[in-house]
C-alpha cells in the first residue's frame, strides 16, 4: 500500500522541530519566566545588575521586574545596587560590588546566600519570612538585622516585638542544624579514615538559651563510641547560633544517621 506523499516530509519536519526545541528550550529564560518555579523578582536597581545560572553560558544584565529562580546568581558592579522581593513580600537590598545566590531551604523557605559584599533586609514579608546565610552562619531575616546594626537605617519594617520572638519551634531548630550537615559529615569523614566500617545513629541533646546560644551539649546516645567523633559533633552544635526568644530555655535533641 502506497503511503501518502505528505507523510515522510511531515515526519522529517516534526523531527527537526523536536531537535531544535531540545537545544533551545533548556536555555530559554522565556519558558522559565512563566513557570511556577519563579519565586522572586528584581523590583529596583541602580546601575548594572548581572545574573547567571547553570543553564547560561555567560551572565546577562537584567532590568526591573525580571523574574528570579532558585540558584540564580546575582552580582552588582561598583556604584550599583538591587532590591529583590520574594513572593511572600520579603525584600533585601544587594549593595554594590556584591554577589549572592537566591535559593531555597529544604522546607521551601527562601534563602539568600551571601558570597561577597553585603546585603540589607528591607522588609521581612509574611511569616516565616526568608533566611540569610553569611560567613557560614544561617540567620532568619530578623536575626540578621539585629546582628547587623548597619541594617537599621535601611529597614522599612519595624523589628519584631519581643512578643513576636516568644517561641522558637522545633522546625526552626531543624532548619538551622540541617544547614550544618556538611560540618557534621566532616566529623564522620575524619572518623572513617581510621574506622572505615563505622556506621550508626547519633542523638545530640542540648539546651538553647534565650540569647540563642546552645548549652549543655552532649551526645546522649550513639552507635559510634569514638570520643573524638562525639566531641567533634558536639562542637558543631555548640558553635551554632539560633535566634533569640523570650520564655524558658528550650531543651531539645537532634538525630543524625551516618552510613
Amino acid at each position: 500500500m502506497k503511503r501518502n506523499n505528505w507523510f515522510v516530509p511531515a515526519v522529517i519536519t516534526a523531527g527537526i522541530i523536536l531537535i531544535v526545541l531540545s537545544i533551545w528550550a533548556p536555555q530559554s529564560r522565556f519558558i522559565k519566566n512563566f513557570s511556577d518555579s519563579n519565586f522572586a523578582r528584581l523590583i529596583e536597581r541602580t546601575g548594572v545588575v548581572k545574573l547567571q545560572n547553570n543553564e547560561m553560558s555567560a551572565e546577562i544584565s537584567i532590568n526591573s521586574n525580571y523574574k528570579i529562580e532558585a540558584l540564580d546568581v546575582l552580582r552588582t558592579e561598583p556604584g550599583s545596587e538591587a532590591v529583590i522581593e520574594f513572593n511572600g513580600g520579603g525584600q533585601f537590598r544587594i549593595s554594590e560590588k556584591s554577589e549572592v545566590v537566591v535559593d531555597q531551604l529544604d522546607n521551601g523557605n527562601p534563602l539568600v546566600v551571601v558570597r561577597s559584599g553585603e546585603v540589607f533586609v528591607e522588609k521581612f514579608g509574611k511569616s516565616p519570612g526568608f533566611w540569610i546565610r553569611s560567613e557560614g552562619q544561617l540567620y532568619s531575616a530578623s536575626d540578621f538585622v539585629v546582628l547587623d546594626r548597619k541594617n537599621a537605617s535601611r529597614l522599612m519594617d519595624p523589628l519584631p516585638s519581643q512578643k513576636g520572638l516568644a517561641q522558637i519551634t522545633q522546625a526552626e531548630i531543624e532548619v538551622i542544624l540541617n544547614s550544618k550537615k556538611n560540618d557534621f559529615f566532616k566529623c564522620f569523614g575524619q572518623l572513617i579514615q581510621k574506622s572505615p566500617q563505622a556506621t550508626g545513629q547519633v542523638l545530640i541533646s542540648f539546651t538553647i538559651e534565650r540569647q540563642g546560644l546552645p548549652s549543655k551539649v552532649e551526645v546522649s546516645k550513639s552507635d559510634i563510641n569514638d570520643p573524638h567523633f562525639k566531641n567533634c559533633l558536639s562542637e558543631v552544635v555548640a558553635r551554632t547560633r539560633f535566634r533569640s526568644f523570650t520564655g524558658d530555655p528550650i531543651a531539645t535533641v537532634f538525630p543524625l544517621k551516618f552510613e
